[in-house]
């Protein structure tokens, strides 16, 4: 006869005490969904996601200029700033003549700065301040997923400023080549296939 008292006992066992790895794979997946479930209800019902999004959005705001002064002077150094007009244009077209404004200012601002100018102790805090906006970032993941202990500072700092050096260039090389690739007559030809049968 089954005993009704210990089942409860034994799902919360199967759920939180056994690894999935050594599930099959359709109970492993209810048990990693359940526990997944579980863990998002306890966030937001006792946990600080609201307060840590709240930090996350002044810290931003406050970091916002230096990080891209920081982006845009890497960017004019390998030259690659050229191709941000076509870009906030794409992306504020939305706004109309507005949008047209913003990236003429944008665009003035990033042909304009000189960094040399900051001296050592202006960029040593310039990068203070990006690198601390991406600690920021990464302690709400960390208390979010209970990540106990973090990564050491020498590892963390260079990681960041890898980050900061080549994302900018990655992002708007990898811009740059899917306009180009759009623009191939082969890919348009794809494209104009795609148009008329979804007219059809």
């Amino acid at each position: 006869m089954i005993d009704l008292a210990k089942i409860p006992e034994r799902i919360a066992r199967l759920v939180w005490y056994e690894n999935p790895r050594t599930m099959p794979p359709g109970q492993r997946g209810i048990v990693v969904l359940v526990r997944f479930t579980c863990a998002l209800y306890r966030e937001l019902t006792q946990g600080y996601l609201t307060l840590q999004a709240t930090s996350l959005v002044y810290t931003t705001l406050l970091s916002l200029v230096p990080l891209l002064a920081v982006s845009f002077s890497v960017l004019k150094g390998f030259g690659v700033h050229n191709q941000i007009e076509p870009l906030l244009l794409n992306a504020l077209a939305p706004l109309g003549e507005v949008g047209v404004e913003i990236t003429d200012k944008i665009i003035g601002f990033v042909d304009n700065m000189q960094v040399g100018i900051l001296g050592s102790v202006g960029l040593a805090m310039l990068l203070y301040t990006v690198v601390s906006l991406i600690q920021k970032i990464e302690e709400a993941f960390n208390y979010t997923w209970r990540v106990g202990r973090s990564r050491p500072f020498a590892q963390r700092f260079s990681q960041y400023l890898s980050v900061l050096m080549v994302g900018p260039v990655l992002f708007f090389s990898a811009v740059g080549l899917t306009a180009s690739i759009r623009g191939s007559a082969y890919v348009q030809g794809l494209m104009a296939v795609e148009r008329r049968m979804t007219e059809q």
